[in-house]
């Protein structure tokens, strides 16, 4: 079965260097008309990490899909198969990746949405439907796009054409100072002092969670693919308590700092993150414009 062919790419480089706030479900598919979802705020796209530098962004990942899309397209053809192709990526990234990595932080999120997951911006959601319908493909045309085991056939080729070129880097040890650092941070003494007051704001509120990931991943949120009227309660005080106690913003400059500190410690390895980064991109870019 056919599968979103970018992810057998994404040990390669790290893509989200976000941190998960809970895992509830997303508005079901079938919705005729979800709601639109704001646009980021300006603290969330004021809120930039050191390693998103080297991380690739929601456009990255679309633009490296599409150009691996045009090879395909052009190996099919080779083959006499028809290949629908993915819309082009747009260079504006309408969700930022540090949208929720302190939970939800904005009050029209909160409204909406409660702690669940926005339906997808609309370019996502057409390229979505593009890859669930390659799912219905003919088998013939599965085992053309992408041989018997799925990493296979024109897939490959196009993958290993991207490649071509693109120095290797440490991305696992990446993955594990994303991961490190943002545990770490939860132990930085402004941190700790600052999730205390939210903590505190949330028990005048009436309701009682140690940090905001605790409120995010409440067990209670995942068991209705919608938001009930309490979870869509807990989750603008808990915005309002991040508000009142600047949580965001002292938690953000931690992590800030914390995360310079790791990339000035290993400069020769955070450099060939950066060269395999933006040797990924424009080999993709010139793939797309027709220079492949």
């Amino acid at each position: 079965m056919p599968f979103r062919h970018i992810a057998a790419v994404l040990a390669l480089l790290a893509l989200v260097t976000g941190c998960s706030s809970g895992v509830v479900p997303s508005p079901p598919r079938h919705t005729p008309r979800p709601p639109a979802v704001p646009p980021a705020s300006e603290e969330v796209r004021r809120l930039v990490l050191p390693f998103d530098a080297y991380a690739l962004s929601g456009p990255d990942v679309h633009t490296i899909e599409s150009a691996e899309d045009v090879l395909i397209r052009d190996c099919m053809r080779t083959k006499g198969k028809a290949w629908r192709a993915l819309p082009q990526p747009s260079t504006v990234d309408p969700d930022p990746p540090q949208r929720r990595r302190y939970g939800v932080i904005e009050p029209d999120i909160a409204r909406r949405f409660g702690y669940h997951l926005p339906p997808a911006p609309p370019e996502t959601a057409r390229r979505d439907e593009i890859w669930r319908a390659r799912e219905k493909m003919p088998r013939a045309a599965q085992l053309a796009a992408y041989g018997k085991d799925g990493v296979g056939g024109c897939w490959k080729k196009a993958h290993v054409h991207l490649l071509r070129g693109v120095p290797k880097g440490s991305t696992a040890q990446f993955n594990r100072r994303i991961r490190d650092e943002f545990t770490a941070s939860q132990q930085h003494r402004a941190v700790r002092s600052v999730v205390r007051s939210w903590s505190a704001c949330m028990k005048r509120n009436g309701y009682r969670y140690p940090d905001p990931l605790a409120a995010a991943g409440d067990d209670r949120w995942a068991k209705s693919p919608r938001p009930s009227r309490q979870e869509i309660a807990v989750a603008e005080a808990d915005v309002r308590c991040k508000q009142e106690t600047r949580l965001v913003s002292v938690w953000g400059k931690a992590e800030k700092r914390m995360q310079h500190d790791v990339v000035r410690s290993h400069a020769a390895e955070f450099r060939k993150l950066a060269t395999q980064k933006s040797s990924w991109l424009k080999a993709a870019r010139r793939v797309i414009r027709g220079g492949a």
